[in-house]
């Protein structure tokens, strides 16, 4: 097979990790390896030798894939390396083909990915990615796994769609080489907005507080080590078909990703309240839902960068609501505030003081990373929802060959759910901590889960049969001749 010829280089060599690769690189090893292992199952045979020579283009497309980390004189940076015969080596090393793993089972595929997913890769050695083909006569598979350093979830999106592509015939179009810092999608662009934006923020923060004072947010966590160890990762298929959740969410007014995270909430609430209402000490028990955004979309002139890691959170409280409409409409409302906040900048402050913590070195940043855990000093979550929406667009138009499945997982140091769907069906995979989380638990979350989409469902065909118009029946005949 031959290697493709290098892309021209549009950065140094060097370049600097941004605060979220710097915390990747801190927390390695310590949270776990910070991989993102996805499985792509195909719904027809593919040629093992086209898998490779894709991952390989893509090494050379996507200057990030063949990249080390180096110490310099005070801190860390990535090292892209030269496209040469020391990255055909490595990648011989990240690339294999993976036999006595039925890539039909779902089962098999699901032990195989938890398995890989607690595999450490090198960042010093250099290309921090693994990949596996999975061969099969009908319905191989390949796991991609990349490390987070390399870049977030739209950036792996990105290289998913550059695979299928190249699999159906289409060039890999380089990807640029950037790496700027998040700073100006967060702070104010004017020096005079500064004030403004401190003050919101502390205003804001000060009744969150007090808003919050009295709840006691519902997690399944039923103890653990004071360190993080192994996690698992689940394959479930929500019982609703794609179609059927858009419908549903088009009837209450809002979006599939909404009434999902409302069904969550409410799953959690439910099991709250199972466990014993309001307590301990008349605590009232919330559901507290924290989601990704994109921060690209806040840079100056929408200038956002293409690929790497540009990624904040926030956090959305669910009280128990009369209704299922009421706990969306909460929901939407917290969520269009949040997002209002990142684009007025008014977390400039701390996120601003977040650009700062790489400069305490990797040591000390480490050993915050290693105590939050100790001390139980992270903010207590029922789970982080990620919802990637439809993924048919992974697919290229006119494929012959396609994606069966897909399910991306992540290391996470709270209860981790990711959604999508492809081909009418529902995808739902649940990363854990097995020393906090134990798999009835997981069981547990996923049934009552599902009683409310299947609740959800059936009350939605009551209703349609209910306004279904009644056909007429004919009249009798003795008053048919009654009324001549």
């Amino acid at each position: 097979m031959s290697t493709p010829n290098p892309i021209p280089q549009t950065a140094p060599h060097l370049i600097p990790l941004n605060r979220s690769e710097h915390m990747y690189w801190a927390g390695e090893g310590y949270l776990g390896p910070i991989n993102q292992p996805y499985i792509l199952r195909f719904d027809q045979p593919v040629d093992e030798a086209l898998v490779r020579q894709t991952l390989r283009e893509l090494t050379s497309a996507f200057p990030r894939m063949r990249s080390a980390i180096v110490p310099t004189a005070t801190t860390y940076k990535m090292r892209i390396l030269d496209d040469d015969r020391g990255v055909a080596q490595l990648f011989d090393d990240c690339y294999r083909v993976e036999t006595g793993v039925d890539a039909a089972s779902r089962d098999a595929l699901e032990a195989f990915h938890g398995r890989f997913m607690n595999e450490p890769i090198s960042l010093e050695r250099g290309l921090p990615w693994r990949a596996r083909f999975l061969p099969h006569a009908t319905q191989p598979a390949l796991m991609f796994s990349v490390h987070h350093i390399v870049g977030d979830g739209r950036s792996m999106v990105q290289m998913l769609c550059a695979i299928l592509g190249r699999l159906n015939g289409q060039p890999i179009v380089p990807c640029q080489l950037e790496s700027p810092s998040m700073i100006p999608a967060v702070t104010p662009q004017k020096w005079w907005q500064w004030p403004g934006s401190i003050a919101r923020w502390w205003r804001d923060t000060q009744a969150e507080k007090k808003a919050h004072r009295g709840e006691r947010v519902i997690m399944l966590e039923q103890g653990g080590s004071d360190r993080y160890t192994i996690s698992t990762v689940r394959y479930h298929e929500l019982p609703c078909p794609a179609d059927a959740m858009r419908t549903l969410a088009k009837a209450h007014g809002t979006t599939v990703n909404t009434l999902l995270m409302a069904l969550v909430a409410n799953t959690f609430l439910e099991i709250g309240h199972r466990d014993g209402p309001d307590q301990p000490g008349g605590l009232t028990s919330v559901a507290a839902l924290r989601t990704s955004v994109d921060l690209r979309r806040y840079f100056p002139d929408g200038k956002g960068p293409e690929f790497g890691n540009f990624v904040s959170v926030f956090t959305v409280r669910a009280r128990p609501q009369a209704t299922l409409a009421a706990q969306i409409a909460s929901l939407e409302s917290q969520a269009k505030a949040a997002l209002a906040r990142f684009e007025r900048r008014d977390f400039a402050l701390p996120l601003s003081f977040y650009e700062i913590l790489p400069w305490v070195g990797r040591t000390l940043y480490s050993h915050l990373i290693v105590q939050s855990r100790a001390k139980r000093s992270l903010p207590e979550l029922s789970c982080h929802l990620s919802n990637l929406g439809s993924a048919e667009f992974i697919n290229p138009k006119g494929a012959t060959v396609r994606l069966a499945e897909l399910w991306p997982a992540t290391i996470s140091t709270a209860f981790l759910l990711g959604a999508l769907s492809l081909n009418g069906k529902q995808f739902f995979t649940v990363i854990h901590q097995n020393d906090e989380i134990p798999a009835s638990a997981v069981d547990r979350f996923l049934a009552t889960l599902d009683a409310q989409l299947r609740a959800l469902m059936d009350r939605a065909l009551m209703a349609q049969a209910h306004d279904a118009p009644q056909a007429s029946a004919p009249a009798p005949r003795d008053k048919v001749h009654a009324s001549a």
